[in-house]
C-alpha cells in the first residue's frame, strides 16, 4: 500500500510568517509553486495559496507590501504523517474539500501532497500493468458511487 512518503513532493517552500505578502508572491513565482508554507521558529503556522492571494489581496485591492503574511494565511493546515496510507489522505482531502496536505514528522515539514501528486501516482499505477488498470478503474467507479451517495 502506498503512503504519503511515496507520493509527496519534497519541494516544499517555507518562509517565516512575518514576511510581507509581496515577498511571498515573489518567492512563489521564483520557485514556480502554488503555495508557501509559513513557519515560526521552524514550526508550522499556516499556508498561503494562489487562491489566498487572489481572494484576500488582489480582489479587495490591498497593498501586498504592507500586509504581513500571517494576516492572510490559511490556518490551521491539514497535515499527515509520512506513513499515512494514500487512501486515507484522499479521503481526508475529499472530506475537507482541500487541494493540499503537508507531510510532517512531528512538527517538522517534510513535503507536500497536491492534486498533481495524485495524478502522477495514478499515472504510475496505470503504466505498471493492464491488470492494475482494470483494478484501478473498477475501484474508481465503486468509490465514485460511494462518494455521491
Amino acid at each position: 500500500m502506498s503512503t504519503a512518503l511515496d507520493i509527496m513532493s519534497k519541494k516544499l517552500v517555507t518562509l517565516d510568517a512575518t514576511v510581507s505578502v509581496s515577498e511571498v508572491a515573489k518567492i512563489m513565482d521564483k520557485n514556480n509553486v502554488s503555495c508557501i508554507v509559513l513557519t515560526k521558529n521552524e514550526k508550522l503556522q499556516g499556508m498561503i495559496t494562489e487562491r489566498d492571494l487572489l481572494s484576500k489581496v488582489i480582489v479587495p485591492d490591498k497593498r501586498p507590501h504592507e500586509l504581513v503574511a500571517s494576516k492572510i494565511m490559511t490556518s490551521p493546515i491539514t497535515v499527515v504523517s509520512p506513513l499515512t496510507p494514500v487512501n486515507d489522505i484522499v479521503q481526508k482531502m475529499l472530506d475537507k474539500k482541500i487541494r493540499r496536505v503537508i507531510v510532517v514528522d512531528g512538527e517538522l515539514p517534510l513535503g507536500i501532497i497536491t492534486v498533481t501528486d495524485f495524478v502522477k501516482h495514478i499515472h504510475t499505477i496505470l503504466s505498471d500493468s493492464e491488470d492494475s488498470k482494470i483494478e484501478f478503474y473498477k475501484n474508481l467507479f465503486e468509490d465514485y458511487e460511494d462518494w455521491i451517495n
